[in-house]
């Protein structure tokens, strides 16, 4: 019997790594893993969630429990590049997703440098990585070019399935029939929201919802801004309900990603899921994941983008033909596959030890 630990320390959080964590746990603690016992790293209340036949380390307290645990970890899975803790011993095969070198782009000097050896180290010690994108993959290859040599494998983040789940029209918007647009994610600069306030101009009998985390500094530049040219019609809503996300990819008329740094890009699926026309930037992974389901920005210019926007939504049905693949096309990103693929790769690094 093999000894798994997945690091899913994570999974509590509002954020990618959240999202990935709450789907694949649950998933992976039903999967049919002959020979593998399973070790969970998860936050102090979760302890249990997931059944009695895992072992469970305390987020607050991983060196403590692996003591008492006493047991040989035979492979260690870090399910993210921004783990704590890297256990075993020489025997232990060590597994590392990464999931993004978005640090390169965003941060700066000594802070830039710190991530930068971070990760190195971090890839460096690792038998095995898993990106989750071959935008990510390449990256990697490109900024760490001693990995070549090192297996590296893609696979992609799946999407729930949560079509068919209670929905909830937000208070903030006001009836059923409004006429809107809808993004979501962190309010951060890489998300590139600024771009759509002025572009609302030439929608006006359109609001735009933008929600998500708003606690960055970079959010009070974009109130500002909404302030400034907003004509009240772009509403910055802070984090919103599961159920109320599903709501607004249900009724909007379109969903706005014009975001420049994305190591996946969950949002632009969750909303091919619900038929939501999706809009997109070029940059990153977005394309490779869109693929040909997306209309794309190549303007930024408020004008240009309300026409692409104008152009995109012409003849664009719930019911269209287009809509329909779009959504098939997203159903191939399944948390049952990336838990079947996760499962599979286990057992070729076990059988190979």
């Amino acid at each position: 019997m093999y000894n798994v630990l997945v690091d899913f320390s994570h999974l509590a959080d509002l954020n990618g790594f959240g999202e990935i964590a709450r789907n694949y746990a649950p998933l992976l603690a039903k999967a049919d893993v002959p020979d593998i016992h399973l070790i969970y790293i998860v936050p102090d209340h979760l302890v249990g969630t997931f059944g009695t036949h895992i072992d469970y380390i305390r987020r607050s307290c991983k060196r403590e429990d692996l003591k008492r645990l006493g047991k040989h970890i035979d492979l260690w899975h870090a399910t993210d590049q921004q783990f704590h803790l890297r256990g075993g011993d020489k025997k232990t095969i060590q597994l590392l997703t990464v999931h993004d070198l978005n640090f390169l782009r965003e941060k700066s000097g000594l802070h830039r440098w710190r991530h930068v050896v971070q990760l190195g180290w971090r890839t460096r010690h690792s038998d095995y990585l898993t990106c989750i994108s071959n935008y990510v993959k390449d990256d990697v290859l490109e900024h760490y070019p001693r990995l070549t040599d090192k297996p590296i494998d893609v696979i992609y983040n799946g999407i729930a399935s949560h079509e068919d789940e209670l929905q909830q029209r937000p208070a903030f918007v006001q009836s059923d029939g409004e006429p809107f647009f809808f993004t979501i994610g962190q309010i951060r600069k890489k998300k590139n929201f600024q771009t759509l306030v002025p572009m609302m101009h030439h929608f006006p009998n359109h609001r735009l919802y933008i929600c998500g985390d708003d606690h960055f500094a970079f959010a009070q530049e974009l109130r500002n801004l909404i302030s400034e040219q907003g004509e009240g019609r772009v509403i910055m809503t802070g984090k919103i309900k599961d159920e109320e996300k599903r709501w607004l990819y249900a009724h909007a008329q379109a969903f706005l990603f014009p975001s420049r740094l994305e190591g996946f890009g969950i949002p632009v699926l969750e909303a091919m899921r619900f038929r939501c026309k999706v809009f997109s930037s070029r940059f990153s992974s977005l394309p490779e994941v869109c693929s040909n389901h997306a209309t794309y920005f190549d303007d930024y210019a408020p004008e240009a983008m309300a026409a692409t926007v104008r152009q995109g939504l012409s003849g664009w049905q719930k019911d269209s033909e287009a809509a329909t693949a779009a959504q098939q096309y997203s159903q191939g990103f399944s948390y049952e596959r990336y838990t079947q693929q996760y499962v599979s790769l286990y057992a070729r690094l076990l059988g190979g030890a």
